[in-house]
């Protein structure tokens, strides 16, 4: 079964736009002279983010030993960059688990996915120190944002995807194939749509080919391998579907990680996400 592309797009179309203070503290943590304290005002005028972001600072994640009363006191002790992240995690959660007609049961096995990327991303950075961390987490936040559209069409789709995929053509090439578009283009145009940052839109575009990335190549990469640093600790959670993305060697040279260094490094992704529980529950 082969989706009208039109549907695609109307969905895409559709969707309501990223909040607005979200998308401008992320455009306003990108000045290199910005003032703590201006992101830390502008998020103070959404109430729901605010009290979202002081939850997750409370949370067994971090592990302070008082409760954190104020985003100031946030700022002092996490850093901006980490309270930003925080931000866009509190944003973009409501998508996964408030959008449409995707069943409960993918919305928050998605949103799980995105977390688990957003952190992955962090780790892997953190290992190979060709990228800012906090700045990969963002990435790899919303690289799969573009399964958001996907997964309306999920259950008419994914028989015909698996048919492709199983056929020879990578699972990536199979979503292009029946859907006309795959999930990292929408993804793309989606962040288009909402006015996000050039590198963050190039880099969702091209994180399963981060060799064709043209504004940061290594952050690519880096959030590509985070996918399928992903999809190994579900498997060994026994939670990975039928279907996964192929990992890019192109990724590896780039980055200068081999799949050893992967495998050593999933152990580590699954004690964070123990750990990230009010990430996902939100």
């Amino acid at each position: 079964m082969h989706i009208p592309l039109k549907d695609l797009m109307f969905e895409m179309r559709s969707l309501e736009p990223f909040p607005g203070v979200a998308a401008r503290v992320l455009e306003l943590s990108a000045r290199k002279d910005v003032i703590p304290s201006e992101l830390i005002d502008l998020v103070q005028t959404d109430p729901g983010i605010t009290s979202k972001v002081l939850k997750l600072c409370n949370s067994a994640y971090y592990g302070f030993q008082r409760e954190i009363a104020s985003l100031h006191e946030a700022g002092n002790l996490l850093g901006v960059t980490t309270l930003v992240n925080l931000v866009l995690t509190s944003s973009a959660g409501k998508y996964f688990k408030d959008y449409g007609s995707a069943g409960s049961g993918t919305q928050e096995k998605r949103w799980e996915e995105c977390v688990a990327n957003a952190i992955g991303s962090r780790i892997i950075a953190s290992r190979h120190g060709k990228v800012d961390p906090e700045r990969a987490y963002t990435a790899g936040l919303l690289e799969n944002i573009g399964h958001l559209v996907l997964d309306r069409f999920l259950d008419s789709s994914m028989e015909a995807i698996h048919a492709v995929a199983i056929s020879g053509t990578s699972l990536i090439d199979a979503e292009k194939r029946v859907l006309g578009m795959h999930h990292a283009e929408i993804g793309a145009r989606l962040t288009t749509r909402w006015s996000l940052p050039e590198v963050l839109v190039d880099v969702i575009r091209h994180h399963h080919h981060p060799e064709l990335a043209g504004e940061d190549r290594e952050l690519a990469a880096t959030i590509h391998l985070a996918e399928i640093l992903t999809q190994e600790v579900q498997a060994e959670k026994g939670e990975a579907g039928g279907l996964l993305y192929e990992i890019n060697d192109s990724a590896c040279e780039i980055t200068g990680l081999s799949r050893e260094d992967l495998s050593e490094l999933a152990g580590l992704l699954g004690e964070e996400m123990a750990r990230a529980r009010e990430f996902v529950s939100g």
